[in-house]
């Protein structure tokens, strides 16, 4: 079954403490899961088969993920460390390495 979107922001707000949505929008989370996925692609071009030449397609929350399921995890992991970095006041910076490191390898290997 497909997943959109929406279930990576819901997961991600559940890790960041935000489940009410204040410190972050779903528009701001949406931005990090298109750089999520682009940055997917570009890491690993195999994942976008078929679509080499294609212009990246700018994603919204009620959009499926086009990739693999057993990879999607791995866009919360960006998220994640993407939001972290911006939000200075409740940033833990060696957390954002971590997700950053573990997207990275889980990615690649």
């Amino acid at each position: 079954m497909a997943q959109t979107f929406q279930v990576v922001i819901d997961d991600v707000r559940v890790t960041l403490n935000d489940s009410d949505g204040t410190r972050y929008t779903s528009e701001q989370l949406m931005v990090y899961c298109n750089d999520a996925i682009q940055e997917m692609y570009r890491i690993r071009p195999d994942l976008q088969f078929g679509n080499y030449n294609n212009d990246f397609v700018e994603y919204v929350v009620t959009d499926d993920i086009p990739i693999a399921q057993k990879l999607q995890h791995l866009i919360n992991y960006y998220v994640v460390f993407r939001a972290e970095l911006r939000d200075d006041e409740y940033a833990d910076g060696t957390r954002a390495a971590s997700m950053r490191s573990l997207f990275e390898r889980e990615l690649t290997k």
